[in-house]
């Protein structure tokens, strides 16, 4: 199973998972809430899945398929909230990570960008939990502000600053390195998780580390010359270099930009559910590249 727990889930999942055995989440003292559902939709992946857990005075352990609650009383919707299409997702009993059993709720439909969707968790007597996001989407290539490159002083080591400008929340930063050789071209993806930090005015800084960043470059030209895609002896280098954002919906943004688990466990700290808890979110991308000039050589290659 694909994880749920890609971003920032099993931080909050403790508090709320762990929390739903306490009367603060007592279906008899909250009779508004009906689940918690957990998910997101990926503007990179036709494949999408949330958990649902009915929210019940005790905590959800399922560990045998034949139990009561290997069944859930409960249909899941996606609404395209542009285009009005409503899709009904299919059920599926998962084994998690820890050997238990989820209920997990999976569809497969291509994400539009800069539109709003809702999902839809419905009960036969009709009770419903709700929440929607909107996929983010960046149109300007110029949002990344480059500081200049910078050396140390026996300029064996660069690297530049960058400020990601109307990106509060980033996730999932890689850095691109494009190099040519030939009549060949191709980037290479260099993760760098969520480094940085926020800005005043709200965006992202974050550091290029160019010069540490080379030998994995190397890697994958030393890849391409093995297969021949680089001819024996030809000459290649950098020509791009640039970052890969994920974005998280607005929804997404935590207190300061700052995952602390001690922030999220508190209640209502970070949901968009109505009428249950949890969060759906959505993961978009930004991606820009800039010319480097005459870089490539100061790092070693050919041109």
């Amino acid at each position: 199973m694909r994880t749920l727990a890609i971003l920032f889930l099993p931080i909050v999942a403790l508090s709320l998972w762990s929390g739903c055995s306490d009367t603060l989440i007592d279906p008899f003292e909250n009779e508004e809430k009906y689940f918690t559902i957990w998910g997101y939709l990926d503007e990179l992946s036709t494949e999408h899945e949330i958990r649902v857990i009915p929210v019940t005075r005790f905590a959800e352990n399922i560990v045998d398929p034949t139990q009561p609650e290997a069944q859930i009383d409960a249909e899941v919707y996606s609404v395209d909230l542009t285009s009005g299409v409503r899709r009904r997702w299919n059920h599926e009993l998962a084994q998690l990570s820890d050997g238990t059993y989820g209920h997990v709720f999976r569809s497969s439909f291509l994400v539009d960008v800069k539109r709003s969707y809702r999902i839809e968790v419905i009960r036969a007597d009709g009770k419903m939990t709700t929440a929607e996001t909107r996929v983010q989407s960046l149109d300007s290539d110029t949002l990344m502000v480059r500081g200049p490159v910078v050396w140390n002083a026996d300029s064996s080591f660069a690297y530049q600053d960058v400020e990601i400008r109307d990106i509060a929340s980033p996730w999932e930063i890689q850095a691109i390195y494009r190099w040519e050789g030939g009549d060949q071209a191709f980037k290479y993806l260099i993760p760098y998780g969520r480094p940085g930090e926020r800005t005043p005015d709200g965006g992202w800084r974050v550091r290029l580390n160019i010069s540490a960043d080379q030998p994995k470059v190397q890697e994958s030209l030393d890849w391409a010359k093995s297969i021949n895609m680089i001819p024996p002896g030809g000459a290649y280098g950098i020509v791009t270099m640039g970052f890969q954002v994920r974005i998280l919906d607005k929804n997404w943004d935590p207190p300061h930009g700052v995952f602390d688990p001690e922030v999220l466990a508190q209640p209502g700290v970070l949901s968009n559910v109505e009428n249950g808890y949890g969060f759906f979110g959505s993961v978009g991308l930004y991606i820009q590249e800039w010319r480097i000039g005459g870089l490539s050589r100061d790092l070693g290659y050919a041109f």
